[in-house]
């Protein structure tokens, strides 16, 4: 049996640990991607155009073209700094290259295997992430999420 002050001081400490940890924030909320303030590369509040916080890491799309995705939907993304990109479309299994720089990021042609899925929901999912991807040419790390956006400034996806 656990003592009183010991269960309150772990519920304490349990909820201290989610309310500083970025990981398990609310991301991709806002319908924009967040502004780049500050110098020198020098963001305030997280905000980050360094291909080293997007590199070799799973990012998982929640928003694309402003619609939700659900976050086991299947979706996936991974870029190196080694100029390769690839994923899951919840489907299908894609690859790229991946041309990164300081906010640029710009996908090569997409090898996709060709498995169809039943559902016809998961199938339109598919064309519109794979769409998306398509069009990336910039983005914008934050503690709310990875922005991917066009070359005209709008959202493609947010990824997390």
């Amino acid at each position: 049996m656990m003592l009183p002050s010991v269960r309150i001081t772990l519920t304490a400490a349990l909820m201290a640990t989610l309310a500083l940890t970025p990981a398990l924030a609310q991301p991709c909320t806002q319908p924009q991607p967040p502004k780049l303030e500050g110098s020198d590369g020098d963001f305030e509040g997280g905000v980050s155009i360094s291909v080293g916080r997007i590199a070799d890491l799973i990012w998982v799309p929640l928003l694309i073209d402003g619609k939700p995705v659900l976050e086991d939907a299947g979706l996936s993304l991974t870029v190196t700094f080694d100029g390769k990109a690839s994923g899951t479309t919840g489907c299908n299994r894609f690859t790229s290259t991946a041309d990164l720089d300081a906010g640029w990021m710009s996908l090569g042609p997409l090898a996709v295997t060709e498995m169809a899925c039943v559902d016809p929901v998961r199938m339109e999912r598919e064309a519109a992430y794979l769409k998306a991807l398509g069009e990336v040419r910039w983005f914008i790390a934050s503690p709310d999420g990875l922005w991917l956006t066009r070359e005209d400034g709008t959202v493609a996806m947010c990824l997390w």
